[in-house]
């Protein structure tokens, strides 16, 4: 039993070597495609658009379009809105003044004309449920863009400092 078992263990062995051979003699006929790892897992957590002001560093998060809207018994209208949010981040890790924004405006790169925010925007605290406190989120609503808009300039004003963000592709 145990010689028996001893063969078929050579035979299988010596079939995998065999087996193994041809596999690599035939792999030169063969292309074999290599996937680059993707730019999110090289990025991750770091933004495109960002400026560093002293110990200050302002970074896009995100770029909101909604577009809708409202039409309900009396009221009807168009709610549409162009929407920022900016992470502010102290890079000596102090506690971020909230009160120290000054204005925010966006410029058109192709026309060259200013968007100014509607009344509304807040600067909460990063994140919410455990606040880092040198951390800060700005979001900011503009009326819709035009429909041409390709890249937009950011400009933002905080704690005397100002920060530009250039060519933001908002498409």
């Amino acid at each position: 039993m145990k010689r028996k078992l001893v063969s078929i263990i050579f035979t299988l062995i010596v079939v995998y070597i065999i087996l193994s051979i041809l596999i690599i003699k035939n792999s030169e006929n063969y292309i074999y495609v290599y996937h680059e790892p993707s730019n999110l897992s090289v990025h991750y957590g770091e933004s495109q658009y960002s400026s560093i002001v002293q110990n200050l560093k302002v970074s896009l998060e995100k770029v909101t379009k909604e577009k809708f809207f409202i039409t309900y018994s009396q009221v009807t209208g168009n709610q549409s809105y162009f929407g920022l949010t900016l992470i502010i981040d102290n890079l000596e890790k102090k506690k971020i003044d909230k009160t120290a924004f000054e204005y925010i405006y966006i410029e058109d790169t192709t026309t060259n004309q200013k968007y100014y925010p509607i009344p509304y925007f807040e600067i909460e605290n990063f994140p919410q449920d455990q606040p880092l406190l040198y951390k800060a989120k700005l979001y900011a609503k503009f009326q819709p863009l035009p429909y041409d808009t390709i890249s937009i300039n950011i400009y933002f004003k905080f704690a005397g400092r100002l920060f530009i963000l250039q060519n933001v592709d908002i498409r």
